[in-house]
């Protein structure tokens, strides 16, 4: 497998993606993205950023998705029920954050998701991070088994400002790098 960072032509197949893993998400009855976010002006914003991400398979195909950022996250600045590992804020981040992690329905199970946050942490290193943050829905266990998985600490609960009437809690996870 292959991480490189998204350009404007793998738009579309980012957003297929983004709809494989709506889907998933909805199978497990999580109302999270289930209001059109992430939507294609939010992904078109990442890309035009340089903080979408890709995974590419053996064959060159385009399997996952992400977006890693290093400018911050405000709805990471209040964090209840425990504490993140690093003490910075986005104010003056020492972090990365992981966002819209999406996997392609027929590649489910092959390690793309396992790949994405390994490039994520790698690419926190290059950048002199100090660490990686995430969150995801109460509700998504595979993705709280995936960070669980791949080092992530439970910090806490956040709440994200951008929910679209969906639950906006969300449970916190970190992971020094």
């Amino acid at each position: 497998m292959h991480f490189r960072k998204a350009t404007e032509s793998d738009i579309e197949r980012i957003m297929e993606i983004v709809a494989d893993g709506r889907e998933a998400i909805r199978a497990l009855g999580l109302d999270q993205w289930q209001g059109g976010y992430p939507h294609r002006g939010v992904i078109e914003g990442d890309v035009a950023r340089g903080d979408s991400y890709l995974v590419e398979d053996e064959n060159g195909c385009v399997v996952a998705t992400a977006m890693v950022g290093f400018s911050g996250e405000r709805d990471y600045d209040r964090i209840e029920q425990g504490a993140w590992l690093t003490s910075c804020t986005s104010e003056d981040p020492c972090y990365g954050v992981v966002h819209r992690v999406a996997t392609a329905a027929e590649s489910r199970g092959r390690g793309a998701a396992v790949f994405v946050m390994a490039g994520a942490e790698q690419l926190a290193r290059e950048r002199g991070a100090a660490s990686v943050r995430v969150d995801t829905h109460p509700g998504n266990a595979p993705m709280q088994r995936l960070l669980e998985r791949c080092g992530y600490s439970k910090c806490g609960i956040i709440f994200i400002g951008h929910a679209e009437g969906a639950t906006p809690e969300r449970i916190a996870y970190e992971k020094l790098v």
